[in-house]
């Protein structure tokens, strides 16, 4: 039954989904009130116009080019959203697992420790620029990013110039952007530290995107690492790396997180007991964590021969 694997590219329909799966419901049964992003529009690429964003003219004429695409998120509640601060990326990249989806964002690593982030993902796709004697900047798309939402970005995993640094840095900080996880490098990473900022990259490097790079579109699809990641979507990152979840299945992700972390703790508690640890995997269903202790009851354990 767990053997199928839809393609992380194709548009998910919730129904079809949670038939697949009979197991699936909402355990978060309580009045969930609207999140306070969600009042905000993530528009499509067409917002980073000059009149809106105040980039010049001159740097948006390869609009006719720009990828662009209207997308309408579904809302992910914030019991959901708060349920994630407390769980980390192996459970929920389990959870991911168990469904046949591949989450995790390969190479993308914390740039400064001990941080995370939970948010909603706006997506920036950048693309080269040929060598100009006039200077042109990156991109000034972070103004229209509302709060709450995690930037991520596609530099095309570019590493020999850079996307973010400490201005951006303290510009999120200070409008209550989440974190920033970025296909590509950063820079300024002393003052990114200093700010406790959560970001997530594949490395440093202290060159400009400046005549290097330039913004393409936002709020459009990315593809990172070979996962997907469309706007909307959940983002949760941690020392362990970065997991996007569809937007279409947060909930039913998220209760499989906190079974398998229920799980693994029921199994801790017992080695600790003295267990051995095949006993205690065998008990406490580590074959299919995800299941509820009811759902555990119910299905046959496998042989152990």
């Amino acid at each position: 039954m767990w053997g199928f694997r839809p393609s992380r590219h194709a548009s998910a329909r919730p129904s079809v989904w949670f038939r697949a799966h009979p197991h699936a419901r909402m355990t978060l049964a309580v009045p969930i009130p609207r999140p306070r992003w969600a009042k905000r529009s993530f528009s499509s690429a067409s917002s980073c116009s000059p009149a809106r964003s105040g980039i010049a003219t001159s740097r948006l004429r390869h609009r006719e080019n720009v990828m662009s695409a209207h997308f309408e998120a579904v809302p992910i509640a914030q019991a959901v959203l708060d349920a994630c601060e407390h769980l980390d990326t192996a459970s929920l990249s389990d959870a991911l697992d168990s469904l046949g989806i591949d989450g995790g964002l390969s190479g993308i690593a914390s740039q400064v420790p001990g941080t995370r982030c939970v948010g909603i993902a706006f997506t920036v796709q950048y693309e080269p620029v040929g060598a100009s004697a006039v200077f042109k900047g990156a991109a000034n798309y972070i103004d229209h990013v509302p709060a709450g939402a995690v930037i991520v970005s596609s530099n095309n995993g570019r590493q020999d110039c850079t996307v973010w640094g400490d201005i951006m840095t303290r510009f999120a900080l200070a409008n209550g952007i989440k974190g920033t996880v970025i296909d590509g490098v950063a820079r300024d990473i002393d003052t990114v530290i200093e700010c406790n900022y959560p970001l997530f990259s594949r490395g440093r490097f202290m060159q400009s995107a400046k005549n290097r790079a330039r913004l393409q579109a936002v709020q459009v699809p990315l593809l990172i690492a070979g996962v997907a990641v469309r706007p909307g979507d959940l983002l949760v990152c941690d020392g362990s790396g970065c997991v996007v979840i569809p937007q279409q299945l947060a909930v039913e992700v998220v209760r499989r997180a906190q079974a398998i972390e229920h799980t693994e703790r029921s199994i801790i508690e017992a080695i600790s007991a003295g267990w051995p640890l095949e006993k205690a995997r065998s008990t406490y269903r580590y074959d299919q964590p995800w299941l509820t202790d009811a759902e555990k009851v119910s299905v046959a354990v496998p042989s152990q021969a």
